[in-house]
């Protein structure tokens, strides 16, 4: 059954100029959130979405944000990438007087902001760190330190977190709501040193992902990171940022002036080009008399089926960089996401098969596996 023209014209009008984008479906929790809170109103859901628009009440907007998005968050989530950011932290903090800035862009309630204060603190590093979501309600979960526990990705929280983020360290984060898209998203703040943007960028069309990931090199110092996750690493970069030696890891390059380091391929690419020949993907069903598929596809799907999951994401990282409309890629890297438990992300990766041409298909029935990756996507169509 459909949805109500009229409610998906006033949620767009709403919604979308605060979220910086239009998803192509809202969350499932949005509508039961509407029909809750318009039954209560003995309104249409159409009509109820026009009067909290109209009548600008913090509350009852903030939340239809917040059932609007899709906040997925732990603590440390890839922990590889904080793993990295410890050892490069005390380089970066030698640089320039003042302390480190860091900030979290779509931080959700907050997690990685203070995870990335908690890095520089270990490495006696003075950091100042700013995170910025739209979504206000996640902000004030963030701001109170009583951060919810969550199993699905990332690690569990800190034992010293336990009922409350530390004062120190939540002295070091400052939390405010701000739209990617916004004139100033990073509310004056930068340059910043680092930057966080991970499990965002997915989200929007591809064609607006060079004008912002523009914007976020505009708040980086000269040889600043910018850090997206290993997935994202895949997107179509500005000239000014290059790749730097892991996935999700981007680079400005040094002086005004300089041209963006040369791309690189994603750390387990090369094996993947001498790899042998292994399983199909998952659910693509093949002729035996089609060509092989690509090497990276066949080294990816032999990762996931040793339950290999972040390597193969590298692997396919490194795949669709070369070949963004790689319709067997994301379809190996929505099932690499799902196995790592990144379901809103896996869901993300599924649609944009729906996306790819199947003129290109390497070996594979494409209607077959376009069909399989809708039936994903829907399975995991309300994430939260």
């Amino acid at each position: 059954m459909g949805r109500d023209p009229l409610l998906e014209r006033a949620l767009a009008r709403l919604l979308s100029p605060r979220l910086g984008h239009a998803p192509s479906r809202w969350p499932e929790t949005l509508y039961l959130h509407l029909r809750e809170r318009a039954l209560a109103a003995g309104q249409s859901e159409a009509e109820y979405v026009e009067r909290v628009g109209q009548a600008g009440e913090a509350a009852p907007l903030a939340m239809l944000i917040d059932a609007a998005t899709i906040g997925h968050t732990a603590a440390y989530r890839h922990p590889e990438q904080f793993e990295r950011l410890r050892r490069a932290i005390a380089g970066l903090a030698g640089r320039r007087p003042g302390p480190l800035r860091i900030w979290c862009a779509g931080c959700s309630t907050g997690e990685e902001a203070y995870c990335a204060a908690e890095c520089a603190e270990a490495a006696g590093v003075d950091a100042a760190v700013l995170g910025t979501d739209v979504n206000p309600v996640a902000i004030a979960v963030a701001r109170s330190g009583l951060l919810p526990q969550r199993s699905a990705v990332g690690a569990p929280l800190p034992a010293a977190w336990a009922g409350r983020v530390p004062e120190a360290l939540r002295r070091r984060v400052r939390f405010e709501v701000a739209s990617l898209t916004a004139a100033q998203p990073a509310l004056g703040a930068g340059p910043f040193d680092v930057i966080f943007c991970r499990n965002v960028l997915i989200y929007f069309e591809r064609e607006q992902v060079p004008r912002l990931l523009a914007r976020l090199a505009a708040e980086l110092v000269p040889g600043g990171y910018l850090i997206l996750s290993p997935a994202e690493g895949i997107l179509p970069l500005p000239p000014e940022l290059g790749r730097g030696p892991a996935p999700g890891w981007l680079q400005l390059a040094e002086g005004a002036d300089a041209p963006a380091p040369p791309s690189r391929r994603a750390p387990g690419a090369a094996v993947a080009e001498s790899a042998p020949p292994s399983r199909r993907a998952p659910g693509a069903a093949a002729a035996e008399s089609a060509p092989a598929q690509a090497p990276g596809v066949e080294e990816a799907a032999r990762l996931l089926s040793a339950g290999r999951a972040a390597d193969a994401e590298q692997v396919l990282s490194g795949l669709l960089n070369a070949d963004p409309d790689h319709l067997e890629g994301w379809f190996l890297l929505g099932e690499a996401l799902l196995a790592r438990g990144e379901r809103a992300q896996a869901r993300a990766a599924f649609l944009r098969v729906l996306r790819c041409s199947t003129g290109g298909a390497r070996g594979v029935d494409a209607e077959a596996l376009r069909r399989a990756a809708a039936r994903r996507a829907e399975a995991l169509r309300d994430p939260r």
